[in-house]
């Protein structure tokens, strides 16, 4: 039984371990830098032939303690070292650790080699020559203490030099066993026998291309530098033995190949690419690695690809000084993945963390890396839907002021001056309603022209006064993304002179569908607030942290129709958010609310509404309630009378939801009769039930409660003028008893 270590780069640890287990490794033991393992003679061959992870791999020839530094070449003399070294041959010395007062490599290895000099001359009168370049064995040396391990490297050489490199000069490469390590975490080996496709859209100088082409093909990573290895020239090798080997891993490769799937890349860089072309064709791999020139931005898949797996390591500030460009990349690798990979695995590699946040998908695992000394994590990603989320922007302030420093010519274009114009004219027409209604937050643009699909809304904080809130509406597939992105350049390339606002002062978000509760996922955590008056009520409002503000425009004057039937009497406010609705009707005189909403978030955020406008909340309860199930409790119908009946209930649901919290769903049109017969039972003699939705596609089912209740659609009334070019904002109806 023979003893090995092979050393590794820090974080393989674990996979290191999976792959000696698989060459027949036994009495395993993972350490700092590598791993211990024992096994007969080919188990070390394999690992030198084999090992997508190792560096080096080291035959144990000596372990022992050392009582002191003089014992040290005595022991090293101990050893039959023409079994290993012929007496007219060379070797080398390297040396690590410390101990037995040993301070410095090069003495260490001074000791080392004067205790091999010292058992050839005492038995032979001559010894082998020290050569430091090209000997034909390495002698490696290690202390921890008083313990010492004397060892053969077997390779010479660290084996992430895989041959198809050589003579090459790569800025900042990836190491090819780290991205080995990648492509095993993100399960590449499995996807490749089922068929599936790979695909890097930032593949640099293509380690990940070729590196899992070989997992694909299964050639063994040390082939074809087989016979550099130090291993070819020590005394002890056993050459049939390796040939067969050899011999093995030659037909594995030969049956690997005839069943390869494609591999595709595509870098901005046209002298990456020309260097990733000359390692494939090294490699062999020219044809079946497809390459092209392509940003992210203008990415697209251009052929019929079988799902399977991308892969990648943009740039993280390293190789790219502009912190804000990057930012940029990671933001359009994000688009990219979701418009272009659904249903594809997904491993992005950065060095960075936080800008893994800019992809706006939903991480399913990370993994931490090192490539050299720089540490990296790996966010792996199912490229559902139901993941993808916004991405966490400081772009979101940050983009204006990108747009104008990179490209300023864009707010001169033919193009940007016509969307300028006509928020130039939205802006007048609205003007003398703005300063009647006292409207201090209002939309001013809102798709009006279809290329340039933007809502702009304006909010004149009592603090800091002027802010531009711009959503875009993410694009339908059909649209040329790269030409998306110019019109939305050129649109926000002159707001700051539109409005006369510092480029900082315009937040920019991205508005998709939403689905349940995403429209109250956190995107940010700047907790910047700042108030704004509605019908004379001061209301606060986040710009940044969410996807809405805190404050629904459109609901401006349905707000109003509720602050105004409940004056001097009760409200119930259900799904209540931050609970603006019932602060405006207390301001107009209602007497008592009870405000319920699921999220403590939300709820705090309704107490701070309260606190701006002195609402005393012993008279104005707000209360964290899953809706539905109060609802159900509240109205059981073993009870004949409800606990507790309002003069004013307004009910503003969600359209659809699948909170965490909920069980179920709620949808609201198959769902809307039951929860408003419910929401009427809690209702006072006399009383006024106010139902909105904003399902563009909702129709009430009128009939379902024609026999006890006036419905009157208010939906026209409560639609506000900054509002008219979209009738289907909202819809709104009040119910009161016949």
């Amino acid at each position: 039984m023979c003893r090995f270590f092979a050393t590794s780069p820090p974080g393989l640890n674990e996979l290191l371990r999976e792959e000696l287990t698989g060459f027949g490794a036994e009495n395993i033991k993972i350490q700092p830098t590598g791993a211990t393992f024992e096994g007969p003679l080919d188990v070390g061959y394999r690992t030198c032939l084999w090992s997508r992870l190792a560096n080096r791999v080291y035959y144990v020839l000596l372990e022992t303690e050392v009582p002191n530094q003089e014992a040290l070449s005595g022991l090293v003399a101990s050893i039959d070292w023409v079994q290993h070294v012929a007496q007219d041959g060379t070797f080398a010395v390297s040396f690590t650790g410390k101990g037995l007062g040993i301070e410095h490599s090069h003495y260490g290895a001074l000791k080392i080699k004067d205790g091999i000099v010292d058992y050839f001359r005492e038995r032979y009168q001559t010894r082998p020559s020290v050569d430091a370049t090209t000997p034909d064995i390495r002698v490696h040396g290690h202390v921890n203490r008083n313990h010492l391990t004397l060892s053969l490297d077997l390779t010479g050489y660290s084996l992430h030099q895989r041959g198809y490199r050589e003579g090459t000069q790569v800025t900042a490469p990836l190491k090819e066993n780290v991205a080995a390590a990648i492509l095993m975490r993100a399960n590449w080996p499995e996807i490749a026998k089922r068929g599936g496709s790979l695909y890097d859209p930032m593949c640099g100088s293509g380690t990940f291309l070729i590196e899992a082409a070989m997992m694909a093909s299964d050639t063994a990573p040390g082939l074809a530098k087989s016979g550099e290895m130090l291993l070819n020239y020590w005394r002890g090798h056993d050459e049939v033995l390796w040939e067969n080997l050899l011999e093995e891993a030659e037909q594995r490769e030969t049956d690997g190949l005839r069943q390869l799937p494609m591999i595709y890349g595509s870098d901005i860089s046209h002298k990456s690419l020309d260097i990733a072309r000359e390692a494939i064709q090294a490699a062999g791999y020219d044809d079946v690695i497809e390459i092209k020139q392509m940003s992210v931005e203008q990415g697209r898949k251009w052929g019929d690809w079988p799902t399977g797996l991308i892969v990648t390591n943009p740039p993280y500030g390293e190789r790219l000084s502009d912190e804000e460009s990057v930012k940029q990349i990671y933001m359009q690798l994000g688009e990219y993945l979701k418009l272009e990979f659904k249903d594809w695995k997904a491993a992005v590699l950065t060095c960075n963390t936080e800008l893994g946040m800019y992809l706006g998908i939903k991480a399913k695992r990370s993994h931490d890396f090192y490539n050299g000394a720089m540490a990296c994590r790996l966010f792996r990603f199912d490229l559902d839907e139901s993941l993808f989320r916004q991405p966490a922007l400081q772009v979101k302030s940050d983009l204006v002021s990108q747009v104008r420093r990179l490209q300023p010519e864009l707010a001169e274009s033919d193009n940007a001056r016509m969307v300028a114009n006509r928020i130039h004219k939205n802006m007048k027409g609205l003007k003398s309603w703005v300063k009647q209604q006292d409207i201090r937050a209002y939309r001013v643009y809102d798709a009006d022209i279809p290329e340039y699909a933007l809502a702009i809304d304006l909010y004149d904080t009592l603090e800091s006064g002027l802010w531009v809130v711009v959503a875009e509406y993410a694009p339908p597939k059909t649209v040329n993304p790269t030409k998306a992105k110019r019109r939305l350049y050129e649109a926000l390339s002159v707001l700051p002179e539109v409005f006369d606002v510092a480029a900082e002062r315009i937040v920019f978000k991205v508005r998709s569908q939403q689905k349940g509760q995403d429209q109250y996922e956190k995107m940010d955590e700047q907790k910047a607030f700042f108030t704004v008056l509605e019908n004379q009520t001061k209301i606060r409002v986040n710009f940044t942290d969410y996807l809405d503000t805190g404050l629904f425009l459109d609901h401006r004057d349905v707000r109003r129709e509720v602050a105004k039937l409940a004056s001097g009497k009760r409200l119930l406010n259900l799904f209540c958010y931050t609970a603006s609705a019932t602060a405006e009707a207390v301001k107009a005189g209602c007497k008592g609310s009870l405000s319920l909403d699921m999220s403590k978030t939300y709820l705090y955020w309704a107490k701070h509404n309260f606190m701006c406008n002195d609402i005393d909340e012993r008279q104005h309860r707000l209360q964290q309630e899953n809706v539905l199930e109060w609802l159900d409790k509240e109205t059981d119908g073993s009870s004949k009378t409800p606990s507790e009946t309002f003069d004013v209930i307004f009910l503003d649901p969600p359209s659809f939801s699948t909170s965490k919290r909920m069980e179920g769903t709620l949808d609201i049109q198959r769902d809307h009769v039951d929860l408003i017969r419910k929401t009427l039972t809690l209702l006072a003699p006399g009383g006024h039930l106010v139902f909105s939705n904003n399902l563009r596609k909702f129709k009430l089912d009128q009939a379902a409660f024609a026999d006890d209740w006036a419905i009157e659609n208010i939906t026209q009334r409560t639609l506000p003028k900054d509002f008219a070019r979209n009738p289907k904002i909202h819809q709104a109806w009040v119910f009161s008893a016949k």
